[in-house]
């Protein structure tokens, strides 16, 4: 007897979300004979959905995130960090409103280039929230960033200065409780982006940012792409501001 044909469904599908990451940071020192200083950022990230183009339809996320920098190695800066992360519902793509709190703790070596420079960056975070269930998850994460800064020409008439072409990519891995995930792989994400200063102290980014997640069934990956801005304040300007640590993400 001839064997019947099952349909079966794929085993991954995607879905496609537009998005914007819109920044805000304010850098101060601290302890300068100790290389110590303090930022904080303040992050909102809007989405639209599966069949809603427009990024800026729904707020996704409410990030506010102080840092604690130690940058008294050579080539090297430090990292120890908290975020609070107010996620809100947004029914069209499945996101239900969550309260996210992290402990990050991140490291930078940057590598001098003829006209630029590239840098590594290695983050482990701790991700502590209520799910959609009322079930107190701890998920600990692991993200590695490989990025390149291109240092542009400056023209000799005033105006924007220390002028950067910058790009980079990420990969981040998580490890939740096999009940709640059972894959390891969490998002790939790139950027490419435009910096300069506007100022002495004021330096702003404009780019794109594009990303790849697999959400907890893991069935779905969801692809984020769209605009992403920032503004950064130096009370002290350190040197040419290429935005290496910049959290530009929507997950």
């Amino acid at each position: 007897m001839a064997g019947r044909a099952i349909a079966q469904s794929p085993p991954y599908q995607l879905g496609f979300i537009p998005a914007s990451v819109e920044e805000i940071d304010i850098a101060f020192p601290l302890v300068e004979r100790w290389h110590l200083r303090g930022q904080v950022d303040v992050q909102l990230v809007t989405q639209g959905a599966y069949t809603n183009s427009n990024p800026f339809a729904y707020a996704q996320r409410f990030v506010f995130r102080p840092w604690l920098v130690y940058s008294g190695f050579k080539n090297m800066t430090f990292y120890a960090g908290y975020a609070r992360n107010q996620k809100y519902e947004i029914k069209e793509a499945g996101n239900p409103e969550i309260l996210e709190k992290r402990l990050i703790l991140m490291g930078t070596y940057a590598q001098k280039l003829p006209k630029g420079s590239m840098f590594e960056q290695v983050r482990f975070e701790t991700k502590f929230f209520d799910d959609q269930n009322g079930v107190q998850r701890t998920i600990p994460r692991l993200r590695a960033r490989f990025g390149v800064n291109h240092f542009l020409r400056q023209k000799p008439k005033p105006g924007l200065t220390g002028h950067n072409i910058s790009y980079y990519i990420e990969v981040m891995f998580k490890f939740p409780s096999k009940e709640y995930a059972k894959q390891r792989f969490d998002i790939l994400r790139q950027s490419v982006y435009y910096s300069a200063g506007l100022t002495k102290n004021l330096n702003m980014l404009a780019g794109v940012i594009a990303q790849m997640q697999l959400r907890t069934n893991g069935k779905q990956f969801d692809v984020y792409w769209g605009p992403t801005v920032a503004l950064k304040w130096n009370f002290r300007p350190r040197g040419r501001e290429t935005f290496d640590q910049i959290d530009g993400g929507a997950d």
